[in-house]
């Protein structure tokens, strides 16, 4: 039996559980050390997992003492660059780094370079390409079950990148990594909101085409019953997705709705009920990571490539509302749109205040992320 991959986390909050998770449920991997700004995130971990892990408060002495295979990077959004690179300049032989993939282009591609020229493989966390109603979903529109894929309708919330990354990333994952041409899209922003440290609108709308002809329609902070999931409408059928579920129509299943709800590697749908997305999507995502460091696969299907382009998706909209146009891809504005808009004063706060939605993953009286860069990790979240 091969040994088990020495893996250690950098950020210790909310997000981590799930690598954490993912990494012991598919037992390919020993836990072995842990980094964090604040001890008390590190019991915490410890004793959710019934771990035994060194722990720092210095996540480069962590790599430099701990010959690690994989390191996760789940700090807020605006560590995800710098530690990923310095992550890379360590040389495990894998990152897992949380999406975001980072907070501009120009950063996210930095990561690729640090990895590229340090030979480390780069997997970007949208885990629910490991949904097995999601890789259904993809097997049925590639086999022609609704026909021409002519749009896919899906619904987000909490601002963009975090949220509604995961699904400009499904988009891609449904039509097999089909490369999206153009984005249109608006955005309105009149409250100083934040999402885990980065700016975010109050609310948003894209439209994406893809070279096989595929339009995407997003809807962002604009209807109430948002969900990771997808409406996908073809020429001759439909389906509605969710991470747990699908139903199929078209000619052969008689008009009616056909429910198809597949158990994942690692655990069943209807034993772990909400939790199963995030439980199989960790796992699943864990043991692909396994077999690429292990030369079993070719390649992983969440790797720093795919995490780049769904970020550019995400940040297209934000440039054709600061360019008033069709954004053609690939992108060239490398600094985030967004931020771009607002410090031009083209988006003016008219409800001041500001104030992070995630603020209540803050501990002690922290209100606000009070680290970034490279220097330390943020805090756990």
């Amino acid at each position: 039996m091969a040994s088990k991959l020495r893996a250690g986390v950098i950020g210790c909050g909310s997000i981590s559980r799930n690598h954490v998770a993912g990494y012991l449920n598919c037992g390919r991997y020993d836990v072995v050390a842990l980094a964090d700004l604040n001890p008390a995130a590190m019991d915490e971990m410890d004793q959710r997992f019934g771990l035994n892990t060194q722990h720092y408060t210095d996540a480069r002495e962590m790599m430099a003492r701990e010959n690690l295979d994989v390191v996760s990077v789940c700090t807020w959004h605006t560590g995800h660059a710098p530690w990923t690179i310095a992550a890379a300049a360590a040389r495990p032989k894998a990152i897992l780094c949380e999406k975001p993939m980072a907070d501009t282009l120009g950063k996210a591609r930095q990561m690729l370079v640090a990895c590229r020229r340090n030979n480390v493989k780069l997997v970007i966390g949208h885990q629910r390409r490991f949904l097995p109603s999601y890789t259904l979903a993809k097997d049925l529109i590639a086999q022609g079950a609704i026909g021409k894929v002519q749009q896919i309708v899906s619904m987000g919330g909490d601002g963009l990148p975090n949220y509604s990354s995961h699904q400009t990333d499904m988009y891609r994952y449904l039509l097999s990594d089909d490369e999206c041409t153009w984005v249109m899209g608006n955005v309105e922003r009149k409250t100083d909101q934040y999402e885990r440290g980065t700016r975010i609108e109050d609310c948003a709308l894209g439209v994406f085409q893809f070279a096989g002809g595929a339009r995407a329609l997003l809807l962002s902070d604009l209807v109430p019953n948002y969900y990771q999931g997808a409406f996908i409408y073809g020429s001759a059928g439909m389906i509605t997705l969710t991470t747990s579920d699908l139903q199929l129509l078209n000619e052969s299943t008689g008009g009616k709705w056909q429910h198809h709800a597949p158990d994942g590697k690692f655990f069943k749908v209807a034993e772990q009920g909400d939790r199963f997305e995030w439980l199989e999507g960790g796992a699943a995502q864990a043991d692909e990571l396994a077999d690429w460091i292990e030369g079993k696969v070719e390649t992983h299907r969440g790797r720093g490539e795919n995490g780049y382009k769904a970020l550019e998706m995400i940040h297209a909209i934000y440039e054709s509302a600061r360019c008033h146009e069709k954004v053609v891809m690939p992108m060239r504005t490398l600094l985030n749109p967004l931020d771009v808009m607002i410090d031009a004063g083209q988006l003016p706060v008219e409800r001041p205040g500001r104030y992070d939605i995630r603020a209540f993953l803050l501990r002690g009286e922290r209100m606000e992320s009070d680290t970034e860069g490279a220097a330390q990790q943020e805090p756990a979240v």
